[in-house]
């Protein structure tokens, strides 16, 4: 049985901010404001796991009871016997708690009860409670006048991964540190210098696997480099072995699934596909790997410098020569069919089937329609185009307006214009842009007093503030939806018809007749007069 000791995520936890990388900012404040004696009542630290959130929260409590100084002054960790005692977790004074199975009102107020209480062996008593935010709302109003006006003695420092369900009342009494994601590189310097220690030995590219999988979370990282190193089969870490051992897919692969589908090989495909699945790839992870190359492409296209990435092997390199022929309208169409096949593979009873008919129907949405004949193919170009239209993936995978309401794109933008106006004017301009870019307004008559708006979730902030502005003058329907399309969302689609009108007409015909790729890009909507006008 391996040895809590000898866990790496354990083992190189640590001790002092010294030993915390990525973090500079936050290292530089905490130790000003300590060493001038500018220190808040409360912390709360924030940021992805395994950044170092609760590590830095002792290292805080540390320094705040440290009795051993350096030459220059400055709380001497290593050889402070508060500061071991906090780090084998013995010392009496720094009070650990789980907000996530301590959450109850009742532990709130056993610890306002021993807060008044005078510490034992140190200058302060240091309360470090970790995913803050799983605290009842009862547990956090307890709280709050502790928080504001505690004992000189006593000190409080909150750890959570979602800051956004911390009450603003317990935010506005913490002084608030965002712990980062941990650069690639740094990542990277930091796992090569681990495995030297540990005479660990690994391919280049497996380490880069290894630092793409954690996301910026050292602990991530520090998990997966240990059971790599487990269950390795030969001395050296294999880059086959950290792909098998994730339940990841080869990049050739994803790349050779990307390119059939863009090209329209469907038996290529489906080959492929069925490869993947028989060697244990997962298929919700083949969903997000092709997303994630899609998203690439187009940032690539944006910015050619993402090329020059060091940890991009030779497999990224070629597809991202062979991509940079497509436009972003294109890659946009596969990133929205993926993006929609994501929730469908959730709730399906055979996923692999399921992928399979989603990137079957992200092929026939990029190209003109799969089943063309080789007769049909050998019609003039210009011909083709007349009897045929680009793929609209609003049309092909969902019908997003109720049929019941059968009115134009250009009338639902005027109503959320409207709406827009009445509300700024009446109320909040503020509000007003944050409802109209989070929520579908689908009827609105300030005369008829009428409102129907479509937001995504129960716990929207916006439904609030409408109840209070609108409840009592107007009938107001606020109805959760899946999908909903805001004003922007609703522009793009006007837009994408007039552009499908205009290529309908004679004159981009004629355009068509001498130049036969000719595409509109862009298209204005302008009141047009009486013909005769000239």
């Amino acid at each position: 049985m391996k040895h809590q000791s000898d866990i790496l995520a354990l083992k190189y936890r640590p001790k002092d901010f010294s030993d915390l990388i990525g973090q500079e900012y936050l290292v530089d404040t905490i130790q000003k404001s300590i060493q001038l004696n500018k220190i808040p009542n409360a912390y709360i630290f924030t940021g992805i796991r395994g950044v170092g959130k609760t590590t830095t929260a002792r290292i805080v409590a540390k320094m705040l009871n440290c009795t051993a100084f350096d030459n220059s002054n400055k709380p001497d960790l290593l050889n402070c016997e508060q500061a071991k005692a906090i780090t084998e977790d013995r010392h009496p004074d720094v009070i650990e708690i789980d907000a996530a199975s301590n959450t109850s009102v009742e532990n709130a107020r056993e610890i306002i009860e021993n807060v008044k209480y005078n510490p034992v062996l140190g200058k302060y008593k240091v309360y470090i409670i970790d995913e803050v935010h799983m605290l009842s709302k009862s547990a956090f109003n307890a709280l709050l006048k502790t928080l504001e006006e505690p004992p000189p003695h006593s000190k409080f420092i909150f750890a959570t991964t979602e800051i956004s369900k911390v009450p603003i009342t317990i935010l506005s009494r913490c002084q608030r540190f965002d712990l980062r994601r941990i650069d690639k590189k740094v990542l990277s310097l930091f796992l090569e210098t681990i495995a030297n220690k540990e005479n660990i030995l690994i391919e280049k590219e497996a380490l880069n696997l290894i630092v793409k999988a954690s996301d910026g979370s050292v602990r991530d990282a520090l998990s997966i480099l240990d059971q790599a190193n487990v269950f390795k089969l030969e001395e050296t870490i294999k880059t086959e072995e950290i792909i098998n051992m994730l339940g990841y897919s080869k990049l050739s692969d994803l790349y050779d699934l990307s390119k059939n589908i863009l090209e329209n090989n469907l038996t290529d495909l489906i080959s492929k596909l069925e490869t993947m699945y028989q060697r244990g790839s997962e298929t919700s992870k083949i969903l997000e790997d092709l997303m994630n190359i899609i998203n690439w492409s187009c940032k690539l296209k944006i910015n050619s410098n993402l090329i020059k990435d060091e940890f991009l092997t030779e497999d990224d390199k070629n597809f991202a020569s062979y991509v940079t022929q497509y436009d972003h309208g294109k890659l946009n169409i596969f990133w929205q069919s993926l993006i929609k096949g994501y929730d469908e593979i959730k709730i399906s009873p055979h996923p692999h089937s399921t992928l399979e008919m989603i990137l079957l129907r992200c092929a026939f949405l990029l190209n003109d329609n799969p089943s063309d004949t080789l007769e049909e193919k050998k019609k003039p170009e210009i011909i083709q185009k007349e009897e045929k239209s680009s793929p609209n993936l609003d049309q092909a995978i969902e019908n997003k307006v109720d049929a019941s309401i059968k009115i134009s794109l250009k009338e639902r933008i005027e109503i959320h214009q409207s709406f827009f106006q009445f509300y700024g004017k009446n109320f909040s301009p503020l509000m007003a842009g944050i409802i109209i870019e989070q929520c579908e307004v689908v009827y609105f008559s300030e005369k008829e007093k009428k409102l129907k708006i479509n937001v995504l979730t129960d716990s929207f902030q916006g439904s609030e503030e409408l109840k209070q502005n609108f409840n009592k003058d107007f009938e107001l329907d606020i109805t959760v939806k899946k999908n909903i399309e805001n004003l922007e969302s609703i522009k793009i689609l006007y837009k994408k018809e007039l552009i499908e009108q205009e290529t309908k007409t004679d004159d981009f015909k004629k355009v068509l007749a001498k130049f036969p790729n000719a595409k509109i890009i862009d298209i204005e909507d302008i009141e047009r007069g009486d013909e005769n006008d000239g």
